[in-house]
C-alpha cells in the first residue's frame, strides 16, 4: 500500500519526529497523536508515520471511512533516515518526500 501510493492517496502525510515505541498498536498510536501532538487522527486519508529505535521499521496509521488501517514496513538492508529531534513534533512531508522515504529510507 505505501509504495503504491499516488499523489491523491493521502490528503496529508506526517512524520512523528523522535522515537516511537512500535509495540504500540492502533489505540496506543492514536492516543499518542491526541495527547502528545494534540491532533485529531480521525481525519480521512491522513497518514501518520512512526519510527522506533530500530531505524529499519516504520508504522503508518491512516483513518479510512470506518476505521483505522495500521501498516508496517521493515527495510531488509537499509535504515530509515528519521528526524530524531522530539522537539520537532509532527512534521508534514510532501508526497515526493514520502515516496523517497518508502523507496530509499530518507525523506530528504
Amino acid at each position: 500500500m505505501l509504495i503504491d501510493a499516488t499523489p491523491t492517496t493521502f490528503v496529508s502525510i506526517y512524520m512523528c519526529c523522535g522515537y516511537t515505541d512500535l509495540r504500540k498498536s492502533i489505540d496506543g498510536l492514536t492516543e499518542l497523536l491526541v495527547n502528545v501532538y494534540d491532533i485529531n487522527p480521525y481525519v480521512e486519508n491522513v497518514l501518520f508515520l512512526f519510527c522506533g529505535r530500530a531505524s529499519y521499521k516504520v508504522k503508518g496509521l491512516v483513518w479510512e471511512k470506518n476505521g483505522f488501517t495500521l501498516i508496517n514496513k521493515r527495510l531488509s538492508e537499509d535504515r530509515f533516515h528519521w528526524d530524531r529531534n522530539q522537539e520537532n513534533g509532527l512534521k508534514g512531508i510532501s508526497y515526493d518526500q514520502f515516496i523517497h522515504l518508502m523507496n530509499e529510507g530518507s525523506a530528504e
